[in-house]
């Protein structure tokens, strides 16, 4: 009887181990879930303005001023501005730390916004990105109203 449970033990050990690993990779995707459904809530709940943009030193936050922009949960975008409406897409990527944002039709000044960001810092009411385009200089603000 004491060889058969020297032979259960390491078999019971090997399944221990097993269910541990599996409950701790399944613990870190809760986790990455929870983070991606909390920036997807931060994004989609209210609207945006840009609090400031820059492209090569050059100040173009004036150019965003009557700007609003509301992002929502199916990847769609809108621009506001004197009752007008621009739509455009955005993806955002928790674990890259990055939001894309793209408006295919849209004027000089939205054009400006068609990139790769890279999260820089962000709350639950800002966002302060740079391009991930090492070619480009520029900073982008955002700030819930």
């Amino acid at each position: 009887m004491l060889k058969s449970m020297k032979k259960i033990r390491p078999i019971g050990l090997l399944l221990a181990i097993s269910l541990i690993s599996i409950c701790l990779s399944n613990c870190s995707k809760a986790k990455e879930d929870l983070k991606k459904s909390v920036a997807l809530q931060v994004m989609t709940s209210g609207r945006w303005i840009v609090q400031e943009f820059s492209e090569s030193s050059t100040d173009k936050t004036s150019l965003f001023t009557p700007y609003e922009f509301q992002f929502f949960d199916n990847g769609s975008v809108n621009a506001y501005f004197n009752g007008q409406t621009n739509n455009g897409s955005w993806v955002g990527d928790a674990n890259a730390g990055t939001i894309a944002a793209n408006f295919p039709t849209g004027n000089d000044t939205l054009i400006l916004l068609n990139d790769t960001w890279k999260i820089d810092n962000s709350t639950l009411t800002s966002v302060d990105a740079t391009p991930s385009n090492s070619g480009r200089t520029a900073v982008l603000k955002l700030l819930k109203k």
